[in-house]
C-alpha cells in the first residue's frame, strides 16, 4: 500500500512539473504572446508592445508557397517587421488572424530555446476572407539582459484558399461595339474562369452596354456609366466602359483587375 502511494505521489509530481514547465517555457510563451499581439493589434502602442518581443538582431526567413504553386522567398529583419505592421495598421479594412494549431517540437536550454509549431492564418478585407492557409513556424528565442526575445523565425507559409485578390482579364474586341471577356478570379482553392459578352447598343434613344445578364446605362453627352442607378465611372471610350463594368461586377472578388 505504501509503495502504491509513493508511486502515485511520484507520478503526481512528474505531471505537475511537466505542466509547470510547459506554462513557464519562455519560448513557448513568446510564441503565444506573438499570436495574441498580432490578433489584437489595433494601434501604435500595441505595435510597440509586439516589437518588444523581438531581439534587435532579429532575422526572419520565409518561403511563401502561393495558391498558384509559385514560391516567394524573403529575408527580413526587425525594421522590415515594423514596416509590415505599419501597413496593417494603415489599412483599417484589412485584418490578419493567427491560430495556434499544434506545437510540434520544443527545446529549452539555459539561455536559448526553440519551438516549432503549425499556425493557421486567415486574412480578410472588408470582412471577406481574402486568404487562408497554414504556417510552419520555427522560432528561436534567446535571453539577453534578463529578457527572453525572439531572435530568429524560419517560416513556410502555404496558401490553401483565396476568395479575394488580384484578377486577370483578357478582352477580345470586334470593332468598338462587341466585346468578349475572359476573367480569372480567386475562388477558394483554385482560380475561377468566366466568359462574358458585352455589346454597345441603344434603346429608346439611350446608349446602353448589355452583357449576358446585366445592363449598364451609358450617357452619350457626359460619358457617365451607371449600373442600377449608381455611377461607376466616366468615359467616352467603349473598351474603357466595358472595363469599368467588369470592375464593378467583380468587385467582391477582385481587389484589382489586370486587363490584357
Amino acid at each position: 500500500m505504501k509503495k502504491t502511494k509513493l508511486t502515485l505521489t511520484l507520478l503526481f509530481l512528474i505531471v505537475c512539473y511537466g505542466n509547470s514547465f510547459a506554462q513557464t517555457d519562455p519560448v513557448k510563451k513568446l510564441l503565444a504572446d506573438y499570436i495574441s499581439a498580432m490578433n489584437t493589434m489595433g494601434d501604435l502602442s500595441q505595435k510597440e508592445e509586439l516589437l518588444d518581443l523581438f531581439n534587435e538582431r532579429y532575422k526572419e526567413h520565409t518561403a511563401y508557397v502561393k495558391l498558384s504553386g509559385h514560391i516567394n522567398r524573403t529575408t527580413s529583419d526587425k525594421d522590415a517587421l515594423a514596416n509590415r505592421l505599419d501597413e496593417i495598421l494603415g489599412d483599417s479594412n484589412y485584418k490578419f488572424r493567427l491560430t495556434l494549431k499544434k506545437v510540434l517540437y520544443s527545446s529549452l536550454k539555459e539561455r536559448a530555446g526553440t519551438v516549432s509549431a503549425l499556425v493557421n492564418f486567415e486574412s480578410s478585407i472588408d470582412g471577406k476572407v481574402a486568404e487562408k492557409g497554414t504556417i510552419l513556424m520555427n522560432i528561436v528565442g534567446t535571453m539577453v539582459d534578463g529578457r527572453w526575445r525572439i531572435i530568429q523565425n524560419n517560416t513556410v507559409r502555404v496558401s490553401e484558399a483565396k476568395d479575394v485578390g488580384r484578377c486577370v482579364c483578357y478582352v477580345y474586341a470586334k470593332g468598338a461595339t462587341k466585346y468578349v471577356t475572359e476573367v480569372y478570379f480567386p475562388a477558394g482553392v483554385e482560380y475561377g474562369q468566366e466568359f462574358e459578352a458585352f455589346r454597345v447598343t441603344s434603346r429608346d434613344g439611350n446608349r446602353i452596354i448589355k452583357s449576358d445578364s446585366n445592363e449598364f446605362a451609358w450617357n452619350k453627352e457626359t460619358g457617365e456609366l451607371q449600373y442600377k442607378g449608381i455611377v461607376i465611372g466616366t468615359t467616352q471610350d467603349s473598351r474603357e466602359a466595358v472595363e469599368m463594368a467588369l470592375k464593378d461586377l467583380y468587385k467582391e472578388s477582385c481587389l484589382d483587375i489586370l486587363f490584357n
